[in-house]
């Protein structure tokens, strides 16, 4: 299952923002985040600038 923003009236950069405000609010890094998400920072990195998509496996979708 993919998570699609678009279907929900949000585009990609308003959920990568999000992502990115609430990470940032929490006072964690990218790192720190990806290493209790067991995923790349990399990953992270393109979660939070709309690259890529989150889907249910944690995978991520490419944009």
């Amino acid at each position: 299952m993919t998570f699609e923003p678009e279907r929900l009236g949000q585009s990609r950069s308003d959920l990568a923002e999000a992502l990115r405000g609430q990470r940032k609010r929490a006072g964690k890094t990218q790192t720190w985040l990806a290493r209790h998400c067991t995923m790349s920072q990399t990953k992270v990195g393109n979660l939070e600038t709309g690259r890529i998509t989150p889907n249910a496996d944690g995978r991520g979708r490419t944009a």
